[in-house]
């Protein structure tokens, strides 16, 4: 691999991030038993999110092989990429398109919320991960489904006081909100937060 540079420096550790969705079919016929999934310096929310847009795509691939739509899954992906995608030399060898030269970071559109620490019908407590204010709309991550379930904040209580509340930010780890659920969540579900 040719290693170039310019004013800015070398780009070695620069890469894009690997993305074989398109492939997965493929990868099942080759024989292929595990995938690892990048991890180190993610949050739990991009973990959980690639994880359970691979198991879901995996398990459709070897289902259905000839309906196979990697789109849907690339589209949930692109709400928790943190860089551009790349399939570096899986396809091609001379592919050439698999560095970030820019240093972008790629989340315009959605951020980590928060995560269900305890669900309850009424209030479900959250901790939070952004800033969260009445009428965000966020998405539930449901593992095992790559359809996520979608909802505005009708209101926020303070976990201490049970005192309505407009917002809340995330001024010391742990920072805890009540909200209203719309569907019954399990402990650390993952809640994504629109921009």
């Amino acid at each position: 691999m040719p290693i170039e540079y310019d004013e800015k420096g070398t780009y070695i550790f620069s890469s894009k991030d690997l993305c074989l969705l398109k492939e997965i079919p493929e990868i099942i016929d080759m024989g292929v038993d595990s995938l690892k999934i990048e991890g180190r310096l993610k949050t739990e929310y991009y973990l959980a999110s690639v994880v359970n847009v691979y198991r879901n795509a995996i398990d459709k691939a070897i289902e259905d092989p000839n309906n196979y739509d990697y789109t849907k899954y690339l589209n949930e992906i692109e709400k928790v990429k943190t860089r551009s995608l790349t399939s570096f030399y899986f396809n091609d060898r001379n592919n050439k398109d698999f560095q970030e030269f820019e240093g972008k970071q790629y989340n315009p559109n959605f951020e980590f919320g928060g995560k269900v620490v305890e669900y309850s019908e009424d209030k479900s407590i959250i901790e939070i991960k952004n800033k969260l204010f009445v009428g965000d709309e966020l998405e539930i991550i449901i593992p095992g489904n790559i359809e996520v379930y979608s909802f505005k904040i009708e209101n926020l209580w303070d976990v201490e006081t049970d005192e309505e509340i407009d917002s809340v930010s995330p001024g010391k780890k742990g920072q805890l909100v009540k909200m209203k659920l719309p569907i019954k969540c399990e402990k650390d579900w993952i809640i994504r937060r629109k921009k």
